[in-house]
């Protein structure tokens, strides 16, 4: 009996000693991925910076690969209670756990091999240029005038091999001065907007200006900052259902100043399309006003060239798809559009100037009544409640008249 109980105890001691060893080197394989994963590429500064998604993703994973540590240090607790437990499958487990990790370290993501090349060790390294870092302009950025600064950023931007994350790290500072002083002009060009349309409110500049990031997810260009400053006005600011205004800078002429709907969802197009079949009169008189013509052209389609809403690339070709419509109806020009927008461009001497901001007015008020007729197509103004209570009240007097 005594030679049967030293022998259990023996076993029992084996097994304990197996299963805390397969723990352990469970452990560690689980640390030296870990630090395998650390010392990989972040790929997520590759692919894009222009997403909030993208950040929240990339702070999951690190959440995720605390959760994976704290639940292995329980297992390692849990295994050296239990004297039983199966060494083939904490074996199984440890082939699986370097996976895990390896999808959630983003190793294996495309879009980086460019940047990334194998070193002696089997490292991966990413090769980043060194720039010296540029200092910002000395003048005050603080100013309702575009400085001249702030246009010459842009054009350096635009220079071949400029528009990467290396370049623009090394100019932060003179992207930090340009965006103040563009945001110093936005400031001033609100109330100005909204003096020319009323329905647009006076919002704070961080809900009408467009980040400079480009989301090149899904873009086939994958240069990753946008070559101009931009902003969009409407009555739910840069977003929303309605037709707004769009004005962005961009040296050598491309600045420019756009309005109505651009590419609108189908419902919303679906609107246009039934109002203008309904009457086109509305849309027609706003198109062919003169200072209307002025800035954005002439109301007629002209053969490779944009005028006033004719001209857009995404133009139908055949008539669309709406009942009674073919390509003889009289207003197939307008049923053709797929977008309802219309844009005039300013010289790189009138942005600079100190009077940019009456120029661009001007061109405000040409372009409004055009922008409230879209607005009025897509969601038509109720009638008056008084208005309607005055018209009876006025036909029952005439009534009583009429009883004397």
């Amino acid at each position: 009996m005594a030679a049967k109980a030293k022998t259990s105890t023996t076993t029992n001691g084996s097994k304990k000693r197996a299963s805390t060893g397969s723990a352990s080197a469970t452990k560690k394989a689980v640390a030296k991925n870990r630090d395998a994963s650390e010392s990989a590429p972040d790929d997520d500064e590759d692919d894009t910076a222009t997403s909030d998604d993208d950040d929240d993703e990339s702070e999951g994973y690190q959440e995720g690969s605390a959760d994976e540590d704290d639940a292995v240090e329980e297992e390692d607790e849990s295994v050296t209670e239990e004297e039983d437990v199966d060494s083939e499958d904490l074996d199984e487990e440890e082939e699986a756990t370097p996976k895990a990790k390896k999808r959630k370290s983003g190793g294996d993501k495309g879009g980086s091999a460019k940047k990334v090349k194998m070193v002696e060790g089997g490292k991966n390294t990413r090769e980043v240029k060194k720039l010296a870092k540029v200092p910002a302009p000395k003048e005050n950025a603080e100013t309702s005038i575009i400085l001249p600064t702030t246009l010459d950023f842009l054009r350096k931007l635009a220079q071949p091999g400029h528009n990467d994350r290396e370049w623009f790290a090394a100019h932060d500072a003179l992207y930090r001065h340009a965006l103040l002083n563009w945001n110093h002009w936005i400031q001033a060009l609100i109330p100005i907007v909204s003096k020319v349309d009323w329905t647009v409110p006076e919002l704070p500049v961080k809900d009408v200006i467009h980040r400079i990031y480009r989301d090149i997810r899904f873009a086939k260009e994958k240069t990753p900052y946008k070559l101009n400053f931009g902003v969009s006005l409407s009555r739910t600011g840069r977003k929303g259902p309605w037709a707004l205004y769009y004005l962005h800078i961009q040296p050598n002429g491309h600045s420019m100043l756009a309005a109505g709907k651009w590419q609108p969802s189908g419902p919303d197009l679906l609107t246009l399309r039934q109002s203008i079949l309904a009457d086109p009169k509305p849309l027609r008189k706003v198109l062919s006003e003169p200072t209307f013509v002025k800035y954005f052209g002439e109301p007629k389609a002209v053969k490779g060239k944009r005028s006033s809403v004719f001209g857009q690339e995404d133009e139908l070709k055949n008539a669309p798809k709406l009942e009674g419509v073919t390509k003889e109806h009289p207003d197939i020009d307008l049923l053709k559009l797929r977008s309802i927008a219309v844009s005039t461009r300013f010289t790189d001497e009138e942005v600079l100037s100190p009077d940019f901001h009456k120029t661009v007015e001007k061109a405000l008020e040409a372009v409004c009544p055009f922008v409230m007729c879209l607005n009025e197509m897509i969601s038509p103004t109720p009638p008056d409640d008084d208005e309607g209570e005055d018209e009876e009240s006025e036909e029952g007097g005439e009534e009583e008249e009429e009883e004397e």
